[in-house]
């Protein structure tokens, strides 16, 4: 009984692993959208980076955290093979003070764009700091079209996304 328990446990792990590692390097691939001198700053890679496997034609969303006295650069990818750019989206969420119908004040979660890459060239990625530590949220919307590189997907409808977030800390000017 015990051989058979551990069996399981052992499979089951080996299912994870294997569906969590079908896309985990491919934020590494965004290094590729720098020019040799854009490579040549130091930037560090952030541990929030992520990569995942998403159904072609859908929007995949993940937050992070900026702290202040850092400069971010923040780039999306996929590895469709013919080279689509991504579109993708950097946003927070803000909280305001509005009157409802009854004239009672109630706070208001709204989502606020800070970037849209549509609105830059299709550029594929983002430099920004920011005054205190806040929460974002990267929106990238996977082509619809186009087939992965990576063969150890078991869906054709699917895809690698990749969202590579670097920092570095922002230079202070004065005395």
């Amino acid at each position: 009984m015990k051989k058979v328990l551990l069996l399981g446990v052992l499979l089951s792990g080996i299912i994870v692993f294997q569906a969590y590692s079908q896309c985990s390097r491919t934020h590494y691939l965004c290094l590729e959208n720098f020019s040799k001198e854009e490579k040549a700053d130091f930037w560090n890679l952030n541990n929030q980076s992520k990569s995942a496997a998403v159904a072609k034609g859908k929007v995949y969303e993940m937050t992070f955290i900026a702290y202040e006295g850092f400069e971010y650069r923040v780039s999306t990818c996929t590895d469709i093979v013919d080279g689509t750019k991504v579109e993708f989206q950097l946003s927070q969420d803000v909280v305001s003070r509005t009157k409802d119908a009854q004239g009672r004040s109630i706070m208001k979660k709204e989502r606020e764009i800070i970037y849209d890459n549509k609105d830059d060239d299709m550029k594929a990625y983002v430099l920004f700091s920011t005054d205190k530590t806040k929460k974002f949220t990267i929106s990238v919307s996977v082509p619809a079209t186009g087939d992965s590189e990576n063969k150890k997907l078991i869906d054709s409808e699917s895809v690698c996304v990749g969202a590579l977030i670097e920092h570095r800390r922002v230079e202070e000017l004065g005395f």
